[in-house]
């Protein structure tokens, strides 16, 4: 309300777009009539849109929902050739997003958080903090209403700024500068590392020689800088960007494929190219539960559910502990499971290397997953360590009390 007071103010030209959840009943209806009300008698068109929440059964709610607008946000700016999309982040959005890539991994390079100005996102508030947008709201009688839903933890962005955020500023007063400090050591990490990728490759050709004499440590950052720059930009584990390092090892005429990624040794020099055979990304089958008492074939794995143990079978999972129904998918990039016997989770990458699966046929593996998305087995695709075909999840363990199991064999 804060951004379209000033729109309004500074004259601008807008389409002011609401998106509806529907999860708080008639709260959710009353902040779409204030937007709407207000967007009206200021003269803005508004279009509003309402979603389904039951579309995001089985999905990470939040992650939904942001994918729903920003799609909306985007046709809609080509449909009325807008020069931008224009969002009220403020600083204490941007401090939560970068401890959110901190806490989940993230390399030094996405630190630097959300930028005022991206090429398509326009974000004109993130140097004030929320208490500033208050305090001018309330200095200029602006209307506005409070989601209730934030004051939930349930979600990390909320826990963040509920319960993470107060106690930190009592123990370490000023210590959202210091987190926003990070953004300019991230420009620096970044040009260090263009730096570098220019020195050892050129357009699509790495090369051998310049990249070898990198410290070992320093080539995975470098070598995700290049593919950023060709264009290859994506979400790489730590596992995969070692193995597409360790690119020197192949032999001339060797390729070596990782995600997205095709990388080709030729002589003294490293080509980088899409992977334009991919893998089977639309490979998936859905397993319901009331279909596999008799035994069902899928991709070559049969699923059948039995009441007892079976010694002859190759992986099995506690029935009662799974979600049905059950999806067998591709592997994607940060997938993640509970490997049995383990404590915490290891990407699915990450695990492919462990048990020596060929770097070639690493995307061919598959996981089970449940409708909460919970990844409860890997299919391997060919024999690995001790002749597995598969490990099963801490999540979906058979114990003594267990009634029902789901066994998976292989032909």
């Amino acid at each position: 309300m804060a951004l379209l007071y000033l729109f309004h103010e500074l004259n601008l030209d807008g389409l002011v777009v609401h998106v509806n959840y529907a999860r708080r009943g008639k709260e959710s209806d009353t902040d779409q009539e204030l937007v709407e009300q207000i967007a009206f008698s200021w003269g803005f068109e508004c279009c509003s849109i309402r979603l389904n929440p039951e579309d995001a059964k089985g999905e990470n709610f939040q992650e939904w929902a942001r994918n729903q607008r920003y799609q909306f946000f985007r046709d809609l700016k080509g449909d009325f050739k807008a020069d931008a999309i224009v969002t009220a982040h403020h600083r204490d959005d941007q401090v939560e997003t970068i401890l959110q890539k901190i806490f989940r991994g993230s390399a030094p390079t996405a630190w630097q958080g959300m930028r005022v100005w991206d090429g398509e996102l326009f974000r004109p508030l993130l140097s004030f903090s929320k208490q500033d947008l208050l305090t001018f709201c309330e200095a200029e009688a602006i209307p506005f209403r409070i989601d209730e839903s934030n004051k939930s933890s349930e979600y990390a962005r909320n826990f963040l700024r509920n319960e993470f955020t107060p106690k930190m500023n009592t123990l370490f007063p000023g210590w959202k500068k210091n987190v926003l400090n990070l953004t300019e050591q991230a420009q620096t990490f970044e040009a260090s590392m263009n730096i570098l990728a220019d020195q050892v490759s050129s357009s699509n050709f790495i090369h051998r020689e310049k990249f070898n004499e990198l410290p070992a440590i320093l080539k995975p950052a470098v070598l995700k800088t290049i593919l950023d720059q060709v264009g290859l930009e994506g979400e790489y584990s730590k596992g995969q960007l070692k193995e597409l390092a360790e690119v020197d090892s192949l032999q001339t005429g060797k390729k070596l494929r990782i995600g997205n990624v095709l990388l080709i040794r030729d002589r003294n020099e490293i080509r980088i190219e899409p992977d334009k055979e991919g893998r089977d990304s639309d490979k998936i089958a859905i397993l319901n539960k009331h279909s596999i008492d008799k035994e069902v074939e899928k991709f070559g794995i049969k699923f059948k559910l039995k009441s007892r143990l079976s010694k002859k079978a190759g992986l099995q999972l506690d029935s009662d502990k799974l979600a049905w129904p059950l999806a067998l998918r591709t592997w994607e990039a940060g997938d993640a499971f509970h490997p049995l016997g383990m404590d915490g989770h290891q990407k699915i990458s990450d695990h492919l290397t462990n048990r020596k699966i060929p770097s070639h046929l690493k995307e061919k593996a598959l996981v089970l997953c449940g409708s909460d998305s919970t990844i409860y087995a890997i299919i391997y695709p060919v024999s690995a360590v001790n002749g597995e075909r598969g490990a099963v999840s801490e999540m979906a363990k058979y114990n003594s009390t267990s009634q029902t199991f789901l066994t998976i064999n292989f032909t």
